[in-house]
């Protein structure tokens, strides 16, 4: 119970998914599934099975939908569904030039979409109260009431304090450095805010959509930046503070240019989508031919013209996306023999319109580098919701680990009217 002697059902506890947190993210991934096959695919009891199920259909959250049509004898297996209207959770990521919402419901279908300006050249009190207000306004046009969202995952690039929801880092500015992001906006909402990582959240939001044939690979993350995460027997690894896997920051072999981290020949600062675009301007004729105009707000749109240019057949454009491809795959040589990876993802809003140059040139390293290569063929692939998969998955994590009412709103007159962030948070 919580403080007020309403009742809960929370996902996690003592860092580990409860019985009831295992099943909800059984039936978001599978959609339906009979009791039996909840106990078989947990390895619980029946009985823990049953009492856990009978909690969540009392609590509004999960539903009866008819019998199992595949089943053959004995007594016909009742399937069960999320009821995806209980609750819904809010996805941001936020880069400099680009930002992307995301509404899902309980049961992870996308409710609404929207793609913003980046932070650009704004500090973050003010980025953050904009983000506020399109949150608002994009509930109240999508007929979400406040009460129904049961919190929001902040997508950022790293590095990052999780716990206390604040950046490591001076960028894009130096005022965002440990500037109090999530209890700023949760403040202003009047929801709770948890802060992620856009890779290792890109990562989650894949695995979930099951674009991945596998329970075990990595993820490239592109936007102004460049960031990684890799996802192990089904389970996101974090390092000891949640910020493992920055592949943007590996030292490549010949590289040479100054990176934001402060130290030279970083995937980043050679390979990034910045680089390609300093690369263009180096080149005015070019440059004017395909309107790249260099502000650093505009990076990545900048890096959409030369996409599309090489799309359309320009070579020139194509030079420095093949350079940078090239970089980015050594990157991912390190990246796969670090972790003994077989299958690499790549999203991120860069990957719009290049992702598939950067998935053949990528994979052509890995086939020539990896140390696995004589074992299996390395596989590149894009992922299923390329520009959007880093807000889905930090409104995943939101439905995955914030404690929810132990019944749906509007199904009594106990529902919790409102909803408290864990102390901590065990593994996702």
């Amino acid at each position: 119970m919580d403080i007020e002697g309403r009742r809960r059902v929370p996902h996690i506890e003592d860092g580990r998914v409860t019985t009831t947190g295992r099943i909800l993210d059984l039936l978001r991934t599978q959609g339906t599934l009979s009791r039996v096959e909840l106990a078989g695919r947990t390895g619980l009891t029946a009985a823990t099975i049953t009492h856990a199920v009978r909690r969540l259909i009392e609590g509004g959250l999960v539903h009866e939908v008819g019998l199992d049509p595949q089943q053959g004898r004995g007594q016909p297996r009742r399937l069960l569904e999320l009821n995806a209207a209980s609750w819904c959770a809010v996805g941001i990521q936020i880069d400099r030039t680009t930002t992307t919402i995301v509404v899902l419901d309980f049961a992870g279908g996308r409710i609404a979409h929207a793609g913003l300006r980046g932070s650009g050249g704004d500090g973050p009190d003010a980025t953050i109260a904009a983000l506020a207000d399109h949150v608002t306004d994009l509930l109240r046009r999508n007929g979400v009431p406040q009460e129904r969202v049961l919190g929001v995952g902040l997508v950022t690039h790293g590095p990052q304090d999780r716990e206390r929801g604040t950046l490591l880092t001076a960028q894009p500015e130096p005022e965002w450095l440990e500037f109090p992001l999530t209890d700023t906006l949760s403040s202003l909402l009047g929801l709770p805010v948890l802060l992620e990582n856009d890779a290792t959240a890109a990562a989650f939001g894949e695995q979930w959509a099951g674009a991945v044939p596998t329970d075990t690979f990595g993820l490239i993350y592109m936007a102004s930046g460049i960031g990684g995460g890799v996802v192990v027997d089904g389970e996101s690894y974090r390092g000891r503070a949640s910020n493992a896997v920055e592949i943007g920051h590996v030292a490549l072999n010949g590289g040479s240019a100054r990176c934001v981290c402060g130290n030279r020949g970083c995937a980043q600062a050679e390979a990034g989508p910045r680089a390609v675009v300093e690369q263009v301007l180096a080149d005015a004729p070019l440059a004017e031919r395909l309107g790249v105009n260099g502000p650093p707000d505009g990076t990545l749109a900048d890096f959409e013209r030369i996409a599309r240019a090489w799309h359309r057949g320009d070579r020139d454009a194509a030079a420095p996306l093949e350079r940078s491809a090239r970089w980015i795959g050594q990157a991912a040589v390190t990246l796969v023999n670090l972790f003994d990876l077989d299958t690499v993802v790549l999203a991120g809003p860069a990957f719009v319109t290049a992702g598939p140059l950067y998935r053949e040139r990528i994979a052509a390293e890995l086939e020539l580098r990896a140390l696995s290569r004589a074992l299996s063929r390395p596989e590149v692939r894009l992922a299923a919701n390329v520009d959007t998969a880093a807000a889905i998955g930090g409104a995943l994590h939101v439905l995955r680990t914030i404690p929810i009412g132990a019944r749906a709103p509007g199904t009594s007159s106990d529902v919790p009217n409102h909803i408290s962030a864990p102390p901590h948070e065990g593994a996702s």
